[in-house]
């Protein structure tokens, strides 16, 4: 986990450098389009990257975008009306039934598709109208690197789609800033997890994909029941469970409710929960904060894969977990 990480910037290099006419020429499909909604669909960290894309694309161009679950194809056989529509499907694998089932649902309805795939040869990554490759290479069960690199593709065709020169300036610094926050990652405390039977992971806006990625980490990685909330959400009731065997981790990103994240952190604090807070003063800095989800989870993937070895786990290992590819219908 921990290596494959550590991969990232070199793999993020590599999506910069790549697919240039894929990119400019789906950005102008979507100008001419000009999508009334954009639709996502993805299953596990690939649905904590989609989330990313829900709150980075309404930012950059006003279109609201919604997650599709499959079941409301696979399950429910609704047959749906998406003409006029840019559909997102990121797979790791692009082989789970019920991620190719619901993307050909849109299809025949009408939407325009682009799918964020690593394995180029896949039903999913031949069924879009455009393949925008992860190049993350071959990856162990707990995803890491595949969800950098998923994220970076987002922001690139989102920066592509609006001609935003200032993202895409700043999409050339972030391997130099992946690889600082990678090293910040390794001094976090890694026995902070100890005594700990629940964690609720905060954050807000551009945050909250981190956090819901992190979330999953920590149960798949550590053992240990999480969950990600909105700094907002945490006090409609979710509050009223957190005491002292809870740690609060707060992840508060700038422009992201950074000083709400740490209101909120505190609240619980003073239930008796323990906090570690990761904010401004620990993470490195990027010249466009709409890229520092991916900053943040640089800073989350290797404490969470020193944490899971010092709490006695194999992070590339999980009890249940034997598989990368997981198919479901």
């Amino acid at each position: 986990m921990l290596r494959e990480a550590q991969e990232s910037p070199e793999l993020i290099r590599q999506i910069l450098s790549s697919n240039n006419s894929e990119y400019a020429e789906f950005a102008r499909k979507l100008r001419a389009l000009d999508p009334s909604s954009v639709i996502t669909i993805a299953r596990g960290s690939s649905d904590n990257a989609a989330g990313y894309a829900s709150y980075l694309i309404p930012l950059c161009t006003g279109k609201v975008v919604a997650s599709l679950a499959p079941s409301i194809v696979t399950v429910l056989r609704a047959k749906l009306k998406t003409p006029k529509q840019f559909t997102l499907v990121i797979s790791q694998s692009g082989r789970s039934p019920d991620i190719i089932n619901a993307l050909e649902c849109v299809q025949t309805g009408g939407a325009l598709s682009a799918a964020i795939v690593n394995d180029v040869d896949s039903p999913v990554a031949k069924m879009a109208d455009v393949l925008l490759p992860q190049h993350a290479g071959k990856e162990g069960i707990a995803a890491t690197k595949s969800v950098l690199c998923t994220m970076t593709c987002i922001a690139r065709l989102v920066a592509e789609w609006t001609d935003d020169k200032k993202l895409l300036s700043a999409l050339n610094e972030l391997p130099s800033v992946i690889e600082q926050g990678l090293k910040i990652g390794l001094t976090l405390d890694q026995n902070a997890l100890k005594g700990v039977d629940h964690v609720y992971v905060l954050s807000r806006g551009l945050g909250l994909a981190a956090a819901q990625e992190t979330a999953l980490k920590l149960k798949e990685t550590c053992g240990l029941h999480a969950e990600p909330f909105s700094a907002a959400e945490v006090r409609h009731g979710p509050r009223e469970i957190v005491g002292g065997n809870f740690l609060v981790l707060a992840l508060a990103l700038p422009d992201s409710g950074h000083d709400d994240v740490i209101a909120a952190a505190n609240e619980l604090k003073a239930q008796g929960a323990k906090v570690l807070q990761v904010d401004q003063s620990i993470l490195p800095k990027m010249s466009d904060t709409r890229l520092s989800t991916l900053v943040a989870l640089s800073v989350m993937y290797p404490w969470l894969s020193e944490s899971s070895k010092a709490l006695g786990h194999d992070p590339d290992k999980p009890k249940t977990l034997k598989s990368k590819v997981v198919k479901t219908l």
